[in-house]
């Protein structure tokens, strides 16, 4: 039941770099970090009893100071680690147009 039954979260990375994903085995979609901003939400198991949608959520291009949260609160969060160069720094705000 609910919290008893234990679940794993998965890493998603799109093909060119634009995109980064984080799903629940619950069905859920709870983290994603794109060009347009950060999702990171509760699964759909907590919000069917009664927690919020969003954990974290931004709107508009996201900097480095975003990437770098985006990463340590899915870590903390959810146990998964994600690569830092999963994210193309192109598409941050002020990022450079070459990969470091």
């Amino acid at each position: 039941m609910g919290h008893e039954e234990r679940v794993s979260y998965s890493l998603q990375i799109a093909d060119n770099n634009s995109a980064v994903w984080i799903h629940c085995s619950d069905g859920s979609t709870v983290g994603r970090f794109g060009r347009m901003g950060v999702d990171l939400h509760n699964t759909i198991t907590e919000m069917m009893e009664g927690s919020p949608q969003c954990r974290l959520c931004t709107h508009g291009m996201p900097s480095l100071a975003d990437w770098e949260l985006f990463r340590e609160k899915v870590r903390e969060w959810w146990g998964v680690d994600v690569p830092e160069d999963a994210f193309d720094p192109a598409l941050l705000r002020g990022g450079s147009k070459t990969k470091a």
